[in-house]
């Protein structure tokens, strides 16, 4: 980390010398699933970055991710905490300001330039973040967030992107008789879409850049959607994460280092931790039948005919025989649903304090404030009864990276010279991040590796790819050359293509199998045209949903 922020130029002449690097997370005490090392601006100091800190998601406050050349910045946060009362932070708002005067001749906020000439992005859809209000959280008030305007990308949740998989690999399963493109077409999946919809929002966060403005990304969490636009804008504006050196450092800063949780998102966790048990409801009798009856011994309650309960609100307006009163009443169904709706995606997005995580049901001692059980002081909790129910980790499976991987490739498709690595090298990645083989696809952020010991109990997948350089070598790199002539790319969302080596890849185990059925199949898993092979390239571990593909 400090060694790229220093190639960025961070705390060295020009607008690097109004930035500095901070360990205030050393240990990480401020934030768990930031790295330890985070760059801010020189002029804010420890105490004001706690208390910042305080008002985003998950501790995830504002800090550098890539510092360009004509001295803009991009940084990169959680959503804050605003609520249903606008809650405000006067801290997170000098630490927003303090980012944007980095630009400025002597690193002071002009006092009277108005003009909202820099952006906060807010990947989510519009609904979405404003439903997240609900549960105590939201979007920024543009009020308090001077020469800033906030644009929404409008990109899904990892709910949405991993159902948009699933019915994008059962199209390819089933209907052999018809073409690859009809079976995309047909499957409604929106797959392509999700795609354009991300370089889309990458593009404009280039343009921004380019063009000297700073940039604010965030999705929820800032774990997923951000990490995709951070790392595929810093590939279009910088040419060294487009060599394999510095494709190496971006997945390792943006997503690794920035805790990306890879555990949960690819499933590696095993089948024995995708259910767990947990107690009945508290209907059920402790003392009646069967426990795994779903049949409640207790009386329930039946309504008397002869004291009937007042009329609701949708009793009253179903009543009216006006035009406005039937009007009424299918309006506020029509609210009601869509607001249940968008909160119910907005409580995907936060943890449930009653969910316990698979990893803490292995290590407990890692979980923040553990206590040491003490068996005689801990009283015996009786049971009412038990039910089968589905794991956290089943419903937190998404296909985020895969996302990016296939962002990469568009951009690889549009920029052929521009890259130092193949098609090859980016399949090798998909298929190494579920095999779960290196360190570096494991754990869910900085500090779960640290404990678990990954660095020395496991490999480096880049020191793998460093053994491999010459088959991931491009022959159409320009090198040099392209630095000088086009030192920027920017995506065209419009040009955008099935990537058919990936989905209709096969495992490398099964390589004897695809070159008897007429496959090309090679060791890093290239395109074969047998459709049982697009079958196990995409068995991966299933979601909630039967057949379901992450």
């Amino acid at each position: 980390m400090r060694r790229e922020f220093e190639r960025q130029g961070v705390g060295a002449e020009g607008a690097g010398r109004f930035w500095r690097l901070s360990e205030i997370n050393g240990g990480f005490q401020l934030c768990a699933t930031y790295p330890a090392l985070v760059g801010v601006p020189a002029k804010i100091s420890d105490t004001t970055l706690t208390y910042a800190a305080r008002y985003r998601s998950k501790s995830r406050l504002p800090v550098l991710s890539y510092l360009h050349a004509n001295g803009a910045s991009m940084t990169r946060a959680s959503q804050p905490m605003v609520g249903l009362k606008q809650a405000r932070s006067v801290q997170d708002e000098k630490l927003v300001e303090a980012i944007l005067a980095t630009s400025e001749p002597d690193g002071t906020p002009p006092r009277f330039k108005y003009e909202r000439e820099h952006i906060i992005i807010d990947a989510r859809p519009t609904t979405n973040a404003v439903a997240n209000r609900a549960v105590g959280a939201g979007s920024e008030n543009m009020d308090h967030y001077r020469r800033c305007r906030k644009e929404y990308l409008g990109i899904d949740n990892i709910h949405v992107m991993r159902d948009s998989l699933n019915k994008l690999a059962e199209s390819l399963q089933h209907a052999p008789g018809a073409g690859v493109v009809a079976r995309i077409q047909g499957s409604k999946s929106a797959w392509l879409g999700h795609i354009e919809n991300i370089l889309v929002g990458a593009r404009s966060i280039v343009e921004a850049i380019d063009a000297g403005r700073h940039v604010l990304v965030h999705c929820s969490d800032g774990w997923d959607r951000t990490a995709q636009l951070t790392s595929l804008a810093q590939l279009c504006l910088d040419p060294h994460f487009r060599t394999l050196a510095g494709f190496a450092t971006l997945v390792e800063k943006e997503w690794v280092a920035f805790g990306h949780q890879f555990t949960l998102r690819c499933g590696h966790l095993g089948h024995a931790d995708r259910f767990r048990v947990t107690r009945a409801s508290r209907r059920r009798s402790s003392s009646g039948g069967d426990s795994t009856s779903n049949v409640s011994s207790e009386p329930r309650d039946e309504p008397d005919p002869e004291d009937p309960a007042p009329p609701g609100l949708d009793a009253l307006l179903q009543s009216g025989t006006t035009m406005f009163g039937r009007f009424a009443s299918r309006a506020l169904r029509g609210v009601q649903s869509r607001i249940s709706s968008a909160i119910q995606a907005a409580s995907d997005n936060l943890d449930d304090p009653d969910d316990v995580d698979p990893f803490f049901t292995e290590y407990p001692e890692l979980q923040p404030d553990y206590m040491a059980p003490d068996a005689a002081a801990t009283p015996q909790r009786r049971s009412n009864g038990f039910r089968l129910g589905r794991a956290k980790h089943d419903h937190e499976t998404s296909p985020v990276f895969q996302q990016f991987l296939d962002c990469v490739f568009q951009l690889w498709v549009q920029h052929p010279t521009m890259f130092e690595f193949n098609e090859r090298f980016l399949l090798d990645l998909f298929y190494h991040l579920h095999t779960a083989q290196f360190g570096t696809f494991l754990a869910n952020n900085m500090k779960e590796r640290a404990a678990l010991g990954l660095a020395q109990r496991t490999a480096s997948v880049w020191a793998w790819v460093r053994g491999r350089e010459s088959e991931y070598k491009n022959p159409l790199y320009q090198g040099d050359a392209s630095k000088r002539a086009v030192r920027v790319i920017v995506p065209n969302p419009k040009f955008v293509q099935y990537w058919s080596a990936l989905f209709a890849g096969c495992d490398p185990a099964f390589a004897g199998e695809c070159g008897s059925s007429g496959g090309s199949c090679g060791s890093s898993g290239v395109s074969c045209g047998s459709s049982s092979h697009a079958r196990d390239a995409l068995s991966l571990p299933p979601s909630s949903s039967s057949s379901a593909v992450v």
